[in-house]
């Protein structure tokens, strides 16, 4: 089933604040007896529920540049989802403001608006409460960590000499695929699991804790397994503030955003891309970038390398073929601050866009992998047959130039995953998709 979601950190406030109020109205209205369902236990409700359904229209009528006074000029006429055209949220937005404002008046009024005159579900209200609290949160700095000396965050003994390391991205939907997913890289005994961020719709508490920790630790089995496992900073991550991403590292035993996991043979250097696309202004527009504190500490490790070969890991890409980072197939900001690396990187590993892409070598890239297709809906109408920036190359699977790509089913894009292999100084990498766990889309040896 597809959710939507938008590059905006207000209407992603919105959507985790509906969502959050929904998901606590349906647990209430269950009898006090029935047996907890863990095979849903952590699962996001349907995208086809109608308070999800006018949210979304709200967000992206907003989103397509409307103006509230566009959407609605009174109240709705009764008759279902549809008569509302964003009308509920309107109003509860309007509420929202006042809220934030401390208007007594308007809370009142816009109250009375939701509650009497229209067939709105109350949980709009309670829906505006929780966005003013997580607004508050977003507007206030995202406490982002700076190692103090370049020893920092270089975590030691956790990464077997011969070891199994799943990595994934964009996985925080909160949806059946995720758990499927998952389920199948638990099936795979790995010996670390890395995640490259993303917890939908804005990483608030409630959807780092339902959509992220519970179903990541149960289904891991971390309790009795205890294997380490690390998420990187998504921009969702830090729309409602990145407190609760924060707080979730912590738990999962991560020093921070940015790290090196390392042994004596390999060390996967991870970045953090999603502090500087969080701007609610901004609405996730501009090109992200490093802190120069992290390109810095990066840069030694790149240095200190040794006999170590490099696999970097971010959420977000460098170049694209298929979408665009303001206006550009290349990342203005960020590509200056790492194209040094690319000499020194046997593999560099990205999510944002939901999608499985192979990239040729480009732009002094060996290899450039998108593997943000862990768990996000995305329908085969969503990705066009031929790439935006044709000039970014490709994978191609015959000599009629058609590119690698992920099967589908039921109109949606396989999700899927990649395993890496460690044997000393060697690596085979295997990119698996959740319609055949066991047959490998695409494998390559790094050398």
């Amino acid at each position: 089933m597809r959710i939507r979601q938008f590059h905006n950190p207000k209407l992603s406030i919105w959507q985790s604040a509906v969502d959050e109020v929904l998901v606590k109205k349906l647990a209430a209205q269950k009898t006090s007896t029935a047996p907890q369902d863990t095979a849903t236990a952590g699962t996001r409700p349907d995208a086809s529920h109608p308070s999800v359904q006018e949210a979304a229209s709200y967000c992206a009528a907003i989103d397509s540049g409307k103006s509230l006074s566009e959407l609605t000029a009174g109240p709705p006429p009764a008759g279902g989802v549809a008569h509302t055209l964003s009308y509920c949220s309107v109003v509860a937005m309007k509420l929202a403001q006042a809220i934030l404002t401390g208007n007594q008046q308007n809370c009142q009024r816009y109250r009375d608006e939701l509650g009497k005159f229209t067939d709105c579900d109350p949980l709009y209200a309670e829906a505006a409460e929780k966005y003013a609290e997580y607004f508050v949160a977003q507007c206030k700095k995202v406490p982002y960590r700076v190692h103090q000396t370049l020893d920092d965050f270089v975590i030691e003994g956790k990464l077997p000499p011969k070891a199994r390391v799943a990595i994934l991205g964009d996985w925080g939907t909160g949806q059946a695929a995720a758990r499927k997913v998952l389920q199948q890289i638990a099936a795979k005994t790995p010996d670390v699991v890395i995640h490259l961020g993303d917890i939908y719709y804005s990483g608030t508490d409630f959807e780092v804790e339902t959509y992220f920790y519970d179903p990541w630790t149960q289904i891991l089995d971390l309790p009795n397994r205890g294997i380490p496992t690390f998420t990187l900073a998504g921009n969702h991550d830090m729309y409602s503030g990145g407190v609760a991403y924060y707080n979730l590292i912590d738990r999962l035993g991560q020093p921070a955003s940015y790290f090196c996991l390392r042994n004596e043979y390999w060390q996967f250097l991870a970045m953090d891309t999603g502090l500087h696309d969080s701007n609610p202004t901004a609405a996730g527009t501009a090109a992200t970038y490093l802190e120069a504190t992290e390109l810095e500490w990066h840069q030694d490790k790149i240095n200190r390398a040794g006999n170590r070969r490099t696999i970097l890991l971010s959420h977000h890409q460098p170049f694209t073929a298929n979408d665009a980072i303001d206006g550009h197939e290349v990342n203005l900001r960020l590509y200056p601050q790492v194209s040094s690396f690319f000499p020194h990187i046997a593999l560099w590993l990205w999510g944002h866009e939901h999608n499985f892409v192979i990239y040729e070598p480009y732009m002094g890239l060996e290899r450039g992998r998108c593997i943000g297709h862990a768990a996000f809906p995305v329908g085969i109408d969503e990705i066009a047959s031929q790439p935006r920036f044709p000039n970014v190359p490709v994978k191609r699977t015959d000599e009629n130039g058609k590119s690698l790509m992920l099967g589908a089913t039921g109109g949606l894009y396989n999700h899927g995953y990649v395993v890496m292999d460690l044997d000393g100084p060697s690596a085979k990498v295997y990119y698996f998709q959740d319609s055949d766990e066991n047959m490998p889309l695409f494998q390559e040896t790094i050398p």
